[in-house]
Order: structure tokens, then sequence, then C-alpha cells
């Protein structure tokens, strides 16, 4: 769950620290106070690109962090899966937008990039904003939905489809690829032909770059080499110093009583035979040591050979011996093509059968699946308000051929899936995306996400306009749902609606402060008497009248009692 969120320097915000709880959470406030600034915040701890437009004016940098208490599932994938270091159940993620550098992302103090930050995101927090809403509308997302509703039933048979779909799209692939002309076949050859003689050839693979180019550059710096040798030996034979090792631990010899002289004697002794055997080898170095311009010349070639092949099939031998093999793959397929044509299109016909019967079988599976989701999105929205709703999941076959004449299967199976809406007694039900109104739109989200939340691990929802487009006991109904859903998961839901207010565990209100010519938003969460005060507005706008404060504590105490 969520515990804290800090925002400074972000737009209209200066400097805030929110302290999150438990529960059904509730954010209200005027129009322009900053709701739409903290939904934003939120949304760059999800993964969201960070704008320099974000930063405060006035201000070089701006910063948003969140720290989440995980729960012992999201503990074990976040520790195992991405390798991050967890104490206390504590996750913190933080984002850094600096005006004059790159924005910086950290999640418990390791600096990490925005692909990683969005895939942890999804175990933590799920915002549903006004686009999810016209996500729902798009038939794309319906399958997902029911997939992800339905996982375990429909991932088996789901997962063997697409293990068959990809052997059945490579032998596709490989039919549409080779399938040209003769003329096409025999160029395709001679190309491959060469570039195979051309690696074989220059033995290439039997290379070692990395030992080639450390002896090119002792050969180029030989000079260098050779005069530092010189030197050092030198300077041992001018001033006698291993043979004076020597004397001084002969002289130490005369010393028997004390043992401490007698070990350090020997020690220097014994030093004294090994630098000598490293002088022996360092003059033997020396005299050894030569530029051999044929074997430069011969060195300087191989690199030479390397960097042009390494060009054309790769910066490194095993890539070139990869493309090797590779292109002999192809000229065996191409030498052998009327054979493996026939072999391919028996396969190919083979797969096709086993694909359409398996597509059936999952689309068998998603129908009766389907059928449990229809009837319990049906019931939520029956319970928001929308008693003669009717909700079902439309199927419609839809697959096409490809130029060899067959199937063109896709990923999602063979069936379109879209859900079907009908509102009102009488009417049949339509698309979705046809008929629903804004209000609607946000029940069926809400009534679909109650379902999905004890499929997923994520601890904590947040709701942005959920109440969009609607009113009256359409709107204390989805309260109650909402608290209903916090009974599992901590929801924080940004609202206008009193009935929604007043049904939350906790009330924050997010508020404009002005000082000199500055103007700042800040939140605070609301005690019983503010909250009393915050409804009364929600009722009567900026003024507060008896009548609405009266209002406010009935409407209080209503949703305090209501389930």
């Amino acid at each position: 769950m969520l515990l804290q969120l800090s925002i400074k320097n972000f737009a209209i915000f200066k400097d805030t620290i929110i302290d999150f709880n438990t529960g059904f959470s509730v954010i209200t406030g005027e129009s322009g106070a900053g709701k739409s600034v903290f939904i934003t915040a939120l949304s760059l701890i999800n993964g969201e690109r960070a704008l320099k437009e974000y930063i405060r004016k006035g201000c070089e940098y701006s910063s948003v962090e969140a720290v989440y208490k995980v729960n012992k599932d999201t503990f074990d994938n976040l520790t195992s899966k991405y390798e991050i270091d967890i104490e206390d159940n504590l996750l913190v993620i933080t984002r850094q937008i600096y005006s004059e550098s790159n924005s910086i992302c950290r999640v418990n103090g390791k600096i990490r990039n925005l692909s990683f930050l969005k895939e942890i995101a999804s175990y933590l927090c799920d915002i549903h904003g006004q686009y999810e809403n016209q996500t729902l509308l798009e038939p794309s997302s319906h399958q997902l939905i029911i997939d992800k509703m339905f996982y375990d039933k429909i991932t088996p048979i789901n997962t063997e489809y697409l293990e068959y779909l990809k052997e059945y799209d490579s032998v596709v692939n490989f039919i549409l690829k080779n399938s040209g002309s003769e003329q096409q076949r025999s160029l395709r050859k001679d190309i491959l032909s060469f570039q195979i003689n051309e690696i074989t050839e220059s033995k290439i693979e039997q290379l070692d770059i990395d030992d080639l180019e450390k002896q090119r550059r002792i050969l180029e710096n030989s000079e260098k080499y050779i005069n530092a040798l010189k030197e050092s030996i030198q300077s041992i034979e001018e001033g006698d110093s291993i043979e004076k090792i020597y004397l001084s631990s002969h002289i130490l010899e005369k010393i028997r009583d004390m043992d401490e002289i007698v070990q350090i004697s020997q020690s220097m002794m014994n030093s004294y035979y090994i630098l000598k055997d490293n002088f022996s080898q360092l003059k033997d170095i020396t005299e050894e040591f030569y530029f051999d311009e044929e074997q430069y010349n011969d060195i300087i070639m191989k690199l030479e050979l390397f960097k042009k092949l390494s060009y054309k099939y790769g910066d490194t031998i095993d890539k070139i011996r990869q493309f090797r093999e590779n292109a002999e793959k192809q000229l065996y397929e191409i030498e052998n093509f009327d054979n493996i044509y026939k072999l391919k299109i028996e396969r190919i016909e083979k797969l096709e059968n086993i694909l359409y019967e398996k597509a059936e079988q999952l689309n068998s599976i998603r129908i009766s699946c389907a059928l449990e989701f229809s009837k319990s999105v049906e019931e939520n929205l029956h319970s928001l308000e929308m008693s003669d709703a009717i909700f079902n999941v439309n199927f419609n076959k839809s697959i096409k051929k490809n130029t060899l004449g067959h199937y063109d299967f896709q990923k999602k199976g063979i069936y379109d899936i879209e859900f079907f809406i009908s509102a009102n007694k009488g009417i049949d039900p339509l698309p979705l995306a046809k008929i629903a109104s804004g209000g609607e739109i946000s029940r069926v989200m809400l009534a679909i996400k109650c379902l999905i939340t004890s499929k997923d691990d994520v601890d904590t929802y947040i709701f942005d306009e959920i109440d969009s487009g609607i009113s009256g006991e359409a709107a204390v109904m989805t309260a109650i749902k909402l608290s209903s859903l916090a009974k599992e998961k901590q929801v924080i839901c940004i609202s206008h609606l009193p009935s929604i207010a007043a049904k939350a565990d906790h009330h924050y209100l997010i508020f404009k402060n002005s000082q000199k010519d500055m103007t700042f938003a800040d939140i605070r969460e609301l005690n019983y008497d503010d909250r009393i005060k915050q409804l009364a507005i929600l009722f009567d706008g900026n003024t507060i009248s008896q009548e609405g404060i009266t209002h406010a504590k009935n409407l209080l105490e209503k949703m305090k009692k209501s389930n």
C-alpha cells in the first residue's frame, strides 16, 4: 500500500508530504486546486515520462517520492525477479527532474530506468482515470480483460496455441522468403557460397584477436620496452644491489644468539636467491627481446582482415562464426529446396489443423469464462443503479488467409471479442463504444475493477473521476462499491461528489495557499468538523449555509450506516 507521497517544487506544489492510510480515502478540492497535478505526480512514480515543464517556476529541480509497504507476494516477486533489496517491506521510489540535466529515477536508492519502473509499478499501484475509460471503449482491450480475469483457466491452452503459432509463422515465413523463382534462389546461393568461402578461407575463426592486439602493442612499443629493460638492469648492476643484500645477510649470520635476527637473516638470504633468479630472467628477456618486422606485418595483416570481415559479418569472432553457420544452413536449404519445400508445406498443413483446433478450444474456454464474467459484471452494474443493464461478451470469428492460401492465425486467436451492453429495458445489447454514456462507462469500469482486484497483486487503486457523469442514487451506490473494494485494497479516489466523500474512511483536501506574490498547493487530512464544512461546500459552493451543514452531517451519518 501507499504509505506516503512527497512532492517538492512540482508545478503548483511547493513542498508537500502526504501520509496515507488503509481503506477508502477520498481527495477533494476546488477546481484548479491541484488535483490533476497530484495524479500527474503519482503517474511519474508509475513510470510516466518526466517533463521539465513540471518544475515549479524559479526552481532548478522538482522531485516526487513514494513510499510503499509491500505484501508478501509482491515482496517475493520484486526481490526474486528484479533483485531489489527491500528492508522492512518498504519500497521507496524517487523521481527527480532537473532543469539543466537529465531526470533521475531511483528505487530504494539505486538508479533505474523508466522501463524498469513501469514493470515494478504494475505490482504496486493501479491508476484509473479518464484515459482508461476511453481504453474500455476499444474492443482490443476486452480480450485482455477476460484473459487476465481468468488467467488460470485460459493460460494453459493459450500457451499451447502460441507455441504452435510460433512454429507455424516460422515455417510460413521460410516458404514466403524462399519460394521465389529459380533464378532468385540461384543468385542467393551464389551470395551465400561466397560469404561462406570468404570466412572459411580466411581462417579468421582460428584467431585470438585480443592476443593479437596485445602482441601488436608490445611490438609497436618495443623500443621503449627495450630501453626500460636495459635501464633497469643497468641500475641493478651499477649499485650491485642484489649482492649487497647477500653480504648484509651473511654479516647478520654472526649474531646467532638472537632468534629475531636469525629469522631476518634467513629471510634476506631467501630474498637474495629470488631476486638473483628474477634478475637472471630479466637479462634473458632483454637479450631475446627485439622488434620482429615479419611478425609485426603478419599481425597487422590478420587484424586488418578481421576488421574487414567484421564490417560484413559481425564485430566479434563468435558473431562471424554464427553468421557462417547460419549461411551454411540457408545454403543447405536452397540446395535441397524441393525436398525441404515439400516437408515444410506438409508441416504447415499439419500445424494449420492443430492451430485451428487449439484456437477453437481456446475460444470455447473464453466463452465459458465470458458467461461467468458477464453475470458478475451485470450483478455489479445492478448494484450501481443500472438495474436494467444487460452485459454480455460477443464472439465473432475473424480469420483471413495468407498468400499461400493457408490461414493467417493471430496471437489473439481466431475470434474478435467485444463487450456489448444494454442499459435500458427493451433495447438489444450493442457494442459498448456505441451506446454507453460517460457515467455508464465509469460504472462499467468500476464493476470490472471490482472483479479483477481478487486476481492481481496490486494493493493500491487510484481512481480519478470515477464519478464522472453520475449523481443521485448512482453516486451513493458507487461510493458503497468503492468502500466495498477498499476492504480488500487500498482505494484513493479523487472526487467532487458529496456521497463519495462522505463514504470514505479518510478525507483529504487539496487547497491553495497564497504568500505575498506566490501561490502554492498543499494537502491535508480533515478532522470530523472540517469534513462537515467541506461536504457543505460540495453542496453549496464556496459559501457555507446552516442548511448545508445539517445536510452534510446527515449525509455523513447515512453513508457510515450504508452497505
